[in-house]
């Protein structure tokens, strides 16, 4: 038994024959790690090892790594020119009716800008707005440019040249729409009128509503009769030689919500409207009355999520089917005599204009979500998707021969595609 004063054994492995423990030891330890905290050296070339060697550090950080992302989810790009002269939200697009190539845009950035199809050049630009151009329209023997700003500013240039012809003011203005046949212009406003110009004599005529918006307006194909669709939900057909209100049909009988589109027949019978209510219906020309209701949500309501954002008839006396496409993304071809759904066809997140394709038996439909799709009428099944836009879009035109397709959006751009083999 040790000494009362003998301290106890240390737990050292070095206790006893230090020496030879102490090489021992050595030789087991698997790694040095310094009191201090820092990482350990490598003695071959004196800099710090890192176990994550796999693991690359992206210089922009978090938002780079967003970007990646984001770039990885964009669609595929299949148009053949991208413009990118705005830089702001393109309201509006144009195609000449007879020069194949030429085009306007007008939007966010307060210009208008005609330019070349093809190579994207600037031909000539309209900058001299007071606000953002929300429409830009060739006349139909195209000799005549009309452009309209947010301001209520109105202007007519002579092309070629680009003289300027006529100017207006007005209030707020809704749309705006050439006759069919002369040389004469319409604009609907927020003040409920509906204003008539010859070009470029500048000889007017207003036809009022009923104090509200002027939300859309038609004019009839004899060209002698204009019918327009009001914010309250109301309806007005107007006589173009007498400026006579034939008739109005009032808030609930009409719809209960905004009339957001309305389309005439070539055969001057009907006309149809469609509606923030989630219907749209047919109508007499003559005598004002409705013929049918088109149910595009579960019921006639105000605010419906299958609000009727546009509604059009092919341009053939003999057609008998009407198309709707609703916010809720739903393309649907009706036929007219019996009102019953021929195709119905989810397109997206949101209808933002329609249009028949001038052979007749293609429709083309843009999408909030920034692609246009193309159906066929007689099937409804798809045919092609044109897509490249980041952003909704808000207006697109064909060119003359029906071979392109011109596109604007909210995301600075227009696009142009062929559709030749979709025509």
């Amino acid at each position: 038994m040790p000494p009362n004063d003998t301290p106890p054994q240390s737990p050292n492995p070095l206790s006893g024959n230090e020496e030879e423990d102490e090489e021992l030891y050595e030789d087991d330890v698997l790694e040095e790690v310094p009191v201090d905290g820092t990482d350990p050296v490598d003695e071959d070339n004196g800099e710090f090892e890192d176990d994550e060697d796999d693991l690359v550090e992206l210089p922009g950080g978090l938002d780079q790594l967003e970007a990646i992302v984001e770039n990885m989810n964009q669609p595929i790009d299949n148009s053949n020119c991208v413009f990118k002269e705005h830089g702001k939200s393109v309201f509006t697009c144009s195609f000449h009716p007879e020069i194949e190539t030429l085009c306007v845009s007008g939007g966010e950035d307060d210009k208008a800008i005609v330019w070349d199809s093809v190579s994207g050049q600037v031909l000539h630009k309209f900058d001299d707005w007071k606000d953002s151009v929300n429409s830009v329209k060739w006349s139909n023997d195209g000799q005549h440019l009309a452009i309209c700003d947010m301001a209520g500013t109105i202007k007519v240039f002579k092309y070629p040249g680009y003289s300027e012809e006529w100017s207006f003011e007005v209030g707020d203005i809704n749309f705006l729409n050439w006759h069919p046949v002369a040389n004469v212009l319409f604009c609907g406003t927020a003040d409920s009128e509906l204003w008539m110009w010859k070009i470029p004599s500048g000889d007017s005529k207003l036809f009022q509503g009923q104090g509200e918006k002027t939300e859309c307006g038609e004019i009839l194909a004899d060209g002698k009769r204009a019918i327009c669709g009001y914010n309250d939900g109301s309806l007005r057909l107007f006589d173009l030689k007498s400026g006579e209100n034939l008739y109005t049909i009032n808030k609930g009988v009409a719809h209960v919500d905004v009339v957001n589109s309305v389309s005439c027949h070539m055969n001057n019978s009907i006309f149809l409207t469609g509606s923030m209510d989630g219907t749209a219906k047919l109508w007499n020309t003559s005598s004002g009355k409705c013929v049918g209701t088109l149910l595009c949500g579960v019921r006639e309501e105000e605010n419906s999520s299958s609000s009727v954002e546009c509604v059009v008839f092919p341009k053939d006396k003999t057609t008998t089917y009407c198309v709707t496409g609703t916010l809720d993304g739903i393309v649907t071809v009706w036929d007219t005599p019996t009102q019953i759904s021929r195709h119905a066809c989810k397109i997206g997140e949101g209808v933002s204009r329609l249009a028949v394709h001038p052979g007749g038996d293609l429709v083309y439909a843009s999408t909030l979500d920034g692609e246009i799709k193309c159906l066929d009428l007689r099937t409804g099944n798809p045919v092609r998707e044109l897509s490249g836009h980041r952003g909704p879009i808000l207006d697109f035109s064909f060119s003359s021969n029906g071979q392109s397709l011109l596109s604007c959006s909210d995301d600075g751009t227009c696009r142009v595609y062929n559709i030749t083999d979709t025509s």
